[in-house]
């Protein structure tokens, strides 16, 4: 069966809780949102045209670009290799699109366990909207998971967006867990965010960290000052993107 791999590199983790910390990424095609509403736009190589959602557009519109289908073998291989001679392990990150749409395949499954036998801290970025059965799964709680749930800003409807069980599944079982939301100026302004975010905290609990909405370092920095002092005034944490002060946006950092 194998697993689409969108890109792998080994870089920094630029965002959340693990800030800094260095990091081999391995983002898979697919995704259950397109997020539209965030504004960025790539043009298809298939079609020609305009494709527009998140910065991670390619792992999103799985029928206008290739990717590459590997074992989980493979792309074990592919991680070892980047840490080879690195003087200390790097957490592994695997993202998308929404990479826990493949959290019952069974390459997807073998990864994660030989990852973990090898003793590599395993973290996700998901988006919170797709149930994992912990009990039947159990794997699964022995990795971190970074939620970022979308908020209206994305252009998604609320009952696509938010899903109460996934969150709390996640909440329950996972070894750790916060959230990590985008927001801007206008959302901040308009007291929509901390109308959205403290209403996703009602339904279940968990650490904050908020993020300025950019996928370049000019919108990056439109944002940045205003989101760190609603942080400051709601008791929540701040995460730049540190990839995109450091490298633009460039893909494969």
């Amino acid at each position: 069966m194998g697993l689409n791999l969108v890109e792998s590199f080994l870089s920094i983790q630029g965002e959340g809780e693990s800030s800094g910390k260095l990091a081999i990424f391995l983002r898979f095609a697919g995704c259950n949102l397109t997020c539209k509403g965030f504004g960025v736009s790539k043009i298809s190589p298939k079609t020609g045209e305009e494709l527009t959602g998140c910065d991670t557009i390619r792992a999103v519109y799985t029928s206008h670009f290739k990717y590459e289908n590997l074992t989980y073998q493979e792309i074990l291989a592919l991680v070892k290799k980047y840490d080879q001679n690195l003087h200390q392990k790097p957490i592994v990150v695997i993202t998308g699109g929404e990479p826990l749409l493949h959290h019952k395949n069974e390459d997807f499954i073998n990864l994660v366990q030989n990852l973990l036998d090898e003793k590599y801290e395993v973290h996700f970025e998901t988006n919170g909207t797709i149930e994992i059965d912990f009990s039947k799964f159990q794997i699964y709680k022995n990795c971190a998971f970074a939620i970022s749930v979308k908020l209206s800003s994305s252009g998604e409807n609320k009952a696509k967006r938010i899903n109460q069980a996934a969150l709390k599944a996640i909440k329950e079982n996972a070894k750790e867990s916060f959230y990590k939301f985008v927001i801007n100026k206008e959302m901040i302004q308009s007291a929509q965010a901390e109308a959205e975010i403290f209403e996703i905290l009602e339904i279940c609990d968990n650490d904050v960290f908020c993020m300025p909405q950019g996928y370049d370092k000019i919108s990056l920095e439109n944002n940045a000052k205003s989101v760190a002092e609603f942080c400051i005034k709601f008791g929540f944490n701040y995460t730049d993107r540190v990839h995109i002060r450091l490298w633009g946006d460039k893909d494969g950092v």
